[in-house]
């Protein structure tokens, strides 16, 4: 069972305020030995819910081995802008895909959202997707509209573009962009799509899309930038391995769903 910290209030006092407050958009932020930065990370999403009181940010630590969830815990007991921001701290590392699911499990909100935790992308765009949500059941992020801005590096482009021409060419989705870190849904669309994932790897946003694809889901494209500094640190994608394994995850999709996986 995932450990949550305590921080200050006390999770009674927590729920007491959340409930009192007129929040109706939860983000899920996954972490995973993010100490480096996780003071400006709860510093911009302090600053995010402080703009937007509608808003509640649950941040799901995913094992972290560097003290993060430690880190955050103490910064949270100081502020945690009015109990809109928690944590809950999972004993060890799953990966993205569940850290994601645990945090989606528990959403109450009418819409909910996940967000990449080492604020590649600014908290703001956030709300281009809730209101995105006012006409579709899933927004993404995508990288594929032009929009300006800092180009990617040759690697990650060439990965980006390969990997979702695959996308494309193995699933038949027609979105622009499936793997950028920010992605909303109407909580009833997040349950179906969630109960009905089977990957946990590469392969986590494209399945959700393709599942909600084919339940004839409106899924709404919101044009993205990955923050300046994010762009400069470069891809951390291993160039054999990891395209390899978007691949197999893609062709795993795909035989999942001639076998059945996903009807109901």
């Amino acid at each position: 069972m995932p450990t949550t910290l305590e921080t200050t209030p006390r999770s009674g006092d927590h729920a007491a305020r959340m409930t009192s407050t007129a929040v109706t958009n939860e983000v899920v932020v996954p972490l995973y030995n993010e100490r480096r930065m996780i003071t400006q990370v709860h510093q911009a999403m302090v600053a995010f819910v402080g703009r937007h009181p509608d808003w509640c940010v649950s941040f799901i630590d995913d094992g972290s081995a560097d003290g993060t969830a430690q880190v955050l815990g103490t910064l949270l007991a100081v502020d945690d802008a009015g109990g809109r921001l928690r944590l809950e701290a999972l004993p060890r590392n799953v990966g993205k895909a569940d850290a994601v699911a645990h945090g989606f499990a528990r959403a109450s909100h009418p819409c909910v959202y996940f967000m990449d935790g080492d604020l590649a992308y600014d908290p703001e765009l956030l709300v281009q997707l809730s209101a995105a949500l006012d006409r579709a059941d899933v927004a993404i992020g995508s990288r594929g509209i032009e929009q300006g801005g800092r180009t990617p590096g040759f690697l990650r482009r060439v990965l980006g573009e390969g990997y979702n021409l695959l996308v494309r060419s193995i699933l038949g989705l027609p979105y622009r962009d499936t793997q950028a870190g920010i992605k909303g849904f109407r909580l009833e669309a997040a349950r179906q799509l969630f109960s009905r994932r089977t990957s946990a790897g590469f392969g986590f946003d494209a399945e959700l899309l393709f599942i909600a694809h084919r339940r004839g889901m409106r899924i709404a494209e919101i044009p993205v930038r990955v923050s300046e500094s994010h762009a400069q640190a470069g891809s951390n994608v291993r160039l054999v391995r990891d395209p390899l394994r978007m691949l197999a995850s893609l062709v795993r999709i795909r035989f999942d769903a001639l076998r059945g996986a996903y009807r109901g």
